[in-house]
């Protein structure tokens, strides 16, 4: 759904996830909704206070409303909320939903902790929590077009990962690991925030999330393996 150029300013930026055209689709779908709705209501507002103002002469005409208006502008919020609540569900269980993620998905675990984050990923024997396991700080990694899986948890307080590039995002929990994923769909490098006041220095959790083609991915991943150990 397209937008006008003076609202791009403060739109989000384009996505660069396979969901997040969709997401995106639904943000403006609530936009343009709720701002006909506000428009119409203060134009009404607006309208009734000028022609119903009070005048010497004139005598108040109580009245009690009117049945149908009354069913008529409750039926349709409720139709539009039920839409809105069905989409929104079918697309947040495909994000969320253990049992619905790729199955070949690139497993990274994701620590949150005052204040940075901690990515881990396996060595060459494909387990985590054995020797050759990979850890980077704040900067990590994902190859173009390669579904990832997070398992996001925190050390200390609750954080918030946020990707707002792709669309992601899961507040870290101590004692508790969240599940999302996604594919990258553009190369670049992108921002990771924290949407959590976490701290005196929660300003500063912030990271990179940079996306590589697939063999360039897999020299970074040698590197971050080599300079490790």
């Amino acid at each position: 759904m397209s937008v006008p150029a003076f609202l791009s300013g403060w739109l989000p930026s384009p996505s660069v996830s396979t969901f997040g055209p969709r997401i995106d689709q639904m943000y403006y779908i609530i936009l343009w909704i709720t701002g006909i709705i506000f428009v119409l209501t203060e134009s009404a507002l607006i309208y009734f206070s000028i022609r119903y103002r009070r005048q010497e002469g004139v005598k108040a005409h109580p009245t009690h409303g009117n049945n149908r208006i009354e069913i008529i502008w409750t039926t349709i919020p409720a139709l539009i909320l039920l839409y809105l609540g069905f989409a929104s569900q079918n697309l947040w269980s495909e994000l969320r939903q253990p049992e619905k993620f790729p199955k070949d998905a690139l497993v990274i675990k994701v620590l949150a902790e005052q204040w940075l984050w901690h990515f881990k990923y396996t060595g060459p024997d494909g387990v985590f929590g054995t020797a050759d396991d990979i850890t980077v700080d704040n900067a990590f990694h994902i190859p173009l077009g390669q579904p990832v899986r997070f398992e996001i948890t925190a050390q200390d307080v609750i954080h918030g990962f946020y990707l707002p590039d792709f669309r992601v995002h899961q507040d870290a929990v101590p004692g508790l690991t969240s599940l999302v994923w996604l594919q990258a769909t553009q190369l670049g490098t992108y921002d990771v925030r924290c949407t959590q006041f976490c701290g005196t220095n929660h300003y500063q959790m912030r990271g990179q999330i940079t996306v590589d083609t697939p063999d360039d991915y897999k020299a970074w991943l040698a590197n971050a393996k080599a300079a490790a150990f």
